[in-house]
């Protein structure tokens, strides 16, 4: 992991490439909650098919229960044209919160493990869906996910 996170900052100033920023909505999926989540994406192309990919969310209340989280993660992106698949792997921090007031109480790091899909409409406007697991100690959850992009 340690490798990887220096694999990214020598890439990130050895070129410059495409930066895209936008946002989506997320549904959080465990066995003992589920919050729908809404969320702030950004991406950076550090070598020709591999990206870090940076996302914020917040997972409404829902019993109770609410999360934020921050995401960083690589895709290597594989497909032709306009479309994208791609595996992706990365660290999360995640904050639980059980009080009324919605702020996050107890936080924790984790892991992220994944795949995605994108479609660009133009050089300008591109739409995705993901599929990850957060790996984080009693709180490991599916997270789907959908929105859109554009670049900057």
């Amino acid at each position: 992991m340690i490798a990887c996170m220096m694999l990214f900052s020598t890439a990130m100033f050895a070129e410059k490439g495409d930066t895209w920023l936008g946002g989506g909505f997320s549904y959080g999926l465990s066995s003992d909650y589920k919050n729908f989540g809404i969320g702030v994406k950004g991406q950076y192309e550090l070598l020709e098919k591999f990206r870090a990919d940076a996302m914020v969310d917040y997972f409404f209340r829902h019993e109770d229960v609410s999360f934020f989280d921050i995401n960083l993660n690589a895709q290597y992106l594989l497909g032709e044209d306009d479309f994208h698949y791609y595996p992706l792997a990365g660290f999360c921090f995640l904050g639980h919160s059980e009080n009324a007031l919605g702020f996050p109480s107890t936080f924790k790091f984790g892991f992220n493990l994944g795949a995605g899909a994108e479609y660009n409409f133009s050089d300008k406007v591109k739409v995705y869906g993901e599929l990850k697991y957060q790996i984080v100690s009693g709180w490991g959850r599916i997270i789907p996910s959908i929105g859109v992009m554009f670049a900057l």
